[in-house]
């Protein structure tokens, strides 16, 4: 399968102890920075959806990318969402997303505004393909990208024991896979998994 439009979510481990509105400044931070923002790639904007409950919540709008700390797919975590096309195998495709999403978890974790409020675990994750015409929520759809999805997570997590569930709830839905591995890991054991 043509793995593009795909988004992975890390939970924050205390939701309640950042508030929403406490990333705006860090997200307008990270943009006036560009040339060496933690995450890479152009910044433009932030967006405000704090005030909608189970909403996108604050938004750090990019080019290639946007960054979420998402209250809509679950509890309060960083999800990022690709926009623009990627290359190369799915497994290449994978590790660009799961690597991005990590490298923002890790930043937002050493935030001097944020730090000792915020962590973020390793161990549960929620994959979305954000292409319901190329991707709709099926068990076809959940067989064609298994495979190359529970190849990558060994890779990502040392062959610790991982389960995989597709969200069949409701077809109309965004095809969604939850991930929860067996043994808590902090994002900074995963990252250097993903070697640029």
């Amino acid at each position: 399968m043509n793995l593009q439009k795909i988004a992975v979510k890390f939970y924050v481990t205390e939701p309640g102890a950042v508030a929403l509105p406490e990333f705006i400044p860090v997200f307008h931070h990270w943009i006036q920075k560009q040339s060496e923002n933690p995450v890479g790639g152009l910044l433009i904007d932030v967006a405000d959806y704090s005030h909608v409950q189970e909403g996108p919540g604050v938004v750090l709008i990019g080019h290639e990318a946007d960054y979420f700390m998402d209250t809509a797919e679950g509890p309060l975590g960083l999800l990022y969402n690709r926009k623009s096309p990627l290359t190369g195998s799915a497994a290449d495709r994978l590790r660009v997303t799961f690597r991005q999403a990590l490298k923002a978890c890790a930043a937002l974790e050493q935030e001097p505004e944020l730090k000792g409020k915020i962590s973020f675990r390793g161990e549960r994750a929620r994959f979305i393909i954000n292409d319901r015409l190329i991707a709709p929520n099926t068990d076809e759809t959940f067989a064609a990208v298994r495979p190359d999805l529970e190849s990558f997570l060994q890779t990502l997590y040392a062959n610790s024991a991982c389960e995989i569930k597709r969200d069949g709830s409701d077809l109309r839905r965004r095809f969604t896979v939850d991930i929860q591995c067996s043994d808590p890991v902090e994002i900074s054991s995963l990252l250097p998994r993903l070697s640029e």
